[in-house]
């Protein structure tokens, strides 16, 4: 180990995360959004333990429960400025367990992850090997992983064909996630990091939300309904490339780190995304480090997002050309997001941490013609404790 690996900023992230040889974390997360819509209440467990100098065995366990309100993407009713929404509740349990093997300068870690929910199962395998160079200031990160997922039958779910707009699911239907990653991390002196990571990643399979719904203006109205919905309708496929890049610096005369972030994407469905963050983590006596932060994510919207579309899905021989793919789910339209919040951590004992958050998340259309209460604004928070042994 050089002199590199000794500088300020590795002390302070060594503080922040209390990470020991063996250690286990609780945390609990709370989010909820404004004016009745989605509430989510996280319980997790994470762990680490070392069964040798070369091998450990991690893991993570977490309970979601999800309740409240969320869009449909049905338009505001003439003359109102609500949309219309759907209740939901759900429970979802899910985990990973992986173990890093260190050989040589490798270290491999096999990952396998499951999750479930009333509607939803995915189950993933990963495998990622870091390889340090450089008297261990440099890593390269090589990995993959591979998710087999199902939506699973429930009422209210629905999807759409080009030659059949509604149709329930029955039984369950597949989707498929692959991701490749290759990563650097450099130590550029003794208190800066740089890290650079590329992801490619390709899905196949049912990647429409059976939840949402699209207006078409040319479907005969029937009272007293002002219009009618229907199941909206993805391509099959999503190609999509992400870079990611941070760089992370110690300041020793403020006893201070600065970390900066920035994310870039693009996907087939036609989106590209700009994410950007900033985190300052400010040591305060021997104890306590106040870490805020700030993040701002911009995204255009997919080809295929409108807030109603042309034609007459329950007519096939309509003269009005329907599009072959469309959505008004608001999470595919061009937006604005941003996060701003603070977290507190303490050192209670030695190897003892405690640490809470709260972060206020707010999200703007930019299109001009979505309604403005399609996007949520919510209450984040968090409190977890770490202890090493």
């Amino acid at each position: 180990m050089t002199t590199l690996l000794a500088g300020g900023f590795v002390y302070l992230t060594a503080f922040l995360r209390a990470r020991g040889e063996n250690r286990v974390d609780y945390r609990y997360d709370y989010y909820k959004e404004d004016a009745g819509r989605i509430e989510i209440e996280t319980h997790g467990v994470y762990w680490d333990t070392a069964l040798s100098s070369s091998v450990s065995l991690q893991g993570n366990f977490v309970n979601d429960a999800v309740s409240g309100a969320t869009p449909t993407g049905a338009p505001p009713l003439p003359g109102q400025t609500s949309v219309a929404m759907a209740e939901m509740h759900d429970m979802r349990q899910g985990g990973f367990l992986q173990l890093p093997i260190k050989l040589s300068n490798h270290t491999l870690t096999p990952q396998f992850s499951v999750s479930q929910e009333h509607d939803y199962r995915s189950i993933g395998a990963a495998l990622n090997d870091a390889i340090d160079f450089n008297e261990k200031n440099t890593t390269v990160s090589i990995g993959a992983s591979h998710s087999f997922d199902h939506i699973l039958p429930n009422p209210g779910e629905y999807y759409s064909t080009p030659t059949s707009p509604l149709n329930p699911v029955e039984a369950p239907i597949r989707k498929d996630d692959t991701d490749v990653l290759l990563g650097l991390t450099q130590l550029l002196d003794p208190n800066t990091i740089a890290t650079l990571n590329l992801t490619v990643g390709y899905a196949s399979g049912f990647l429409n939300d059976p939840y949402k719904r699209v207006l078409f203006d040319n479907y005969p109205y029937y009272a007293p309904y002002p219009f009618t919905v229907w199941p909206e309708n993805r391509p099959d496929h999503k190609l999509r490339q992400v870079v990611f890049t941070s760089l992370s610096h110690y300041f020793d005369a403020v006893r201070g780190a600065a970390e900066l972030t920035y994310r870039f994407s693009h996907d087939s469905f036609g989106i590209v995304a700009h994410t950007t963050s900033l985190q300052w983590n400010q040591k305060i006596g021997s104890r306590l480090v106040l870490s805020p932060m700030f993040r701002f994510h911009k995204q255009s919207a997919a080809s295929f997002y409108g807030t109603h579309f042309a034609g007459d899905p329950s007519d096939p021989a309509s003269p009005i050309q329907m599009p072959a793919y469309y959505s008004a789910d608001y999470r595919l339209s061009a937006l604005n997001s941003f996060t701003y919040g603070v977290e507190a951590t303490v050192k209670v004992w030695k190897s003892v941490s405690i640490g809470a958050d709260y972060k206020r998340y707010e999200m703007y259309g930019t299109d001009g013609f979505t309604a403005a209460a399609q996007y949520p604004k919510a209450h984040v928070g968090s409190i977890g404790l770490t202890v090493g042994f």
